[in-house]
């Protein structure tokens, strides 16, 4: 559990807060490249407490800024996006990509007013199809990550975010949780799988595959130049345990476990603000085109224009109670939905300080630790952690099957390319 106070510390995350500010230091995803077209219509992206507008210029630059026009107020959301600008529908401000305003037809002409005018904006980047931003202090801009799927080719890998109805917290505690596939994600009976790397289908896990028939795992933490190493051992076959990862990567990005052959995934959880959460999904694959739609038939996400869910909190994620006794565990159908009803019935901001943790919250607790640990020493003016390219290029979840006579650390060693770094005292 957690003390009143370290549970706000840790899902507080609006600018001037601890957690927010710290957030600010990294870069984060905010769009599909696809999402917006050149002198198309703008997006609303609400990121860390703030409301903001994206858009594509007519050159194909991206802009995201405030979406409240300096003028008075309106929302530039509604503007015309055109002649390489944004244009407010109340007075006709327009504002470039950087934030500065380029024409205030309302006024006579007078260039040091317009020039006085800057509307907020963060820095873009687009790489792997997807728009990043970064919205701390220029002085302290990292390079942007290097995951190794942004290098993939664009059928090789299905990009998909979604509005989630909870704090970023518990979201990314569901991802750090071995054992929870073991009853939420089983399906009763075998799953006939017809695509190559697909892991399940929109019903469940098969009852036999090592993610759900292990409960309870033996469970270790590592500590990286990246984050944590959560790994799990449980039963393979009759003569080899099966080894299984998660890593965590600081502040909010994970990869869940994967076995060769299997799809890889990658996650992002991003604050919209305390009480909700943009979810980053990427399944992809080194060598091959996926099956874009079975990976997305078996999370079993259907969205409206905002990226919320139809299946929700509202009407019970469409839960089926006789199929909950004869198909799976949660009579719930797609493997997202699951995780969503799970984490979003806890309510927007779980209350950590009346929990009761287990064994099998090893990872939970190892990711709070840091995070908390982190954010406390940024207070205290502190740099936070920063990532590494060269390791970031090449991680991903890799489990194996090996001799159940061998101990993880022979089986299962962590690279030594993301060791952390012995601190060295002066």
């Amino acid at each position: 559990m957690l003390s009143k106070a370290d549970n706000q510390l840790l899902t507080q995350t609006d600018s001037g807060t601890p957690m927010g500010d710290l957030f600010r230091r990294y870069w984060i995803p905010v769009a599909n490249s696809e999402e917006l077209i050149a002198d198309g219509k703008p997006q609303r992206i609400r990121l860390l407490g703030e409301d903001l507008v994206a858009f594509r210029d007519t050159k194909g630059d991206v802009g995201l800024v405030d979406e409240r026009c300096p003028h008075r107020g309106t929302s530039l959301y509604y503007g015309i996006n055109d002649g390489c600008g944004l244009r407010c529908m109340y007075h006709g401000w327009k504002f470039d990509t950087n934030g500065d305003c380029v024409e205030i037809p309302s006024e006579e002409e007078d260039g040091k007013f317009r020039k006085s005018i800057k509307l907020k904006n963060y820095p873009i980047q687009e790489a792997g199809g997807v728009i990043w931003t970064y919205m701390g202090p220029a002085e302290a801009e990292p390079p942007l990550p290097d995951f190794h799927w942004l290098g993939l080719s664009r059928e090789n890998k299905l990009i998909e975010r979604v509005w989630q109805e909870c704090n970023y917290a518990q979201a990314m505690e569901n991802d750090l949780d071995f054992v929870h596939a073991a009853f939420l994600h089983r399906a009763h009976g075998e799953q006939e799988l017809t695509s190559e790397g697909v892991l399940s289908s929109d019903l469940g896990i098969d009852p036999d595959h090592p993610l759900v028939k292990n409960p309870p795992v033996k469970q270790a933490v590592q500590d990286t130049n990246y984050g944590k190493r959560c790994v799990a051992v449980g039963i393979g076959n009759e003569t080899e345990n099966a080894f299984m990862e998660i890593h965590y990567i600081f502040p909010f990005y994970t990869y869940p476990p994967r076995f060769a052959g299997e799809d890889g995934m990658w996650h992002a959880f991003i604050p919209r603000d305390d009480n909700s959460t943009w979810v980053w999904d990427v399944q992809f694959s080194h060598d091959r085109e996926i099956d874009v739609q079975a990976q997305h038939d078996r999370r079993g996400l259907t969205l409206d224009e905002d990226l919320r869910k139809y299946k929700n909190l509202e009407n019970e994620y469409d839960q089926d109670r006789l199929l909950q006794k004869e198909g799976n565990f949660t009579g719930i159908r797609g493997i997202a939905n699951q995780d969503h009803a799970a984490t979003e019935t806890m309510g927007p901001i779980v209350d950590r300080s009346i929990e009761r943790l287990g064994t099998s919250d090893l990872p939970v607790i190892q990711m709070r630790r840091l995070l908390l640990r982190q954010v406390k020493a940024f207070q205290k003016d502190q740099e936070p952690m920063q990532l590494e390219n060269a390791s970031l290029r090449t991680l991903l979840s890799e489990g194996l099957y090996d001799d159940n006579q061998k101990t993880w650390q022979e089986a299962f060693p962590l690279k030594e390319r993301f060791e952390k770094k012995k601190e060295v005292k002066s």
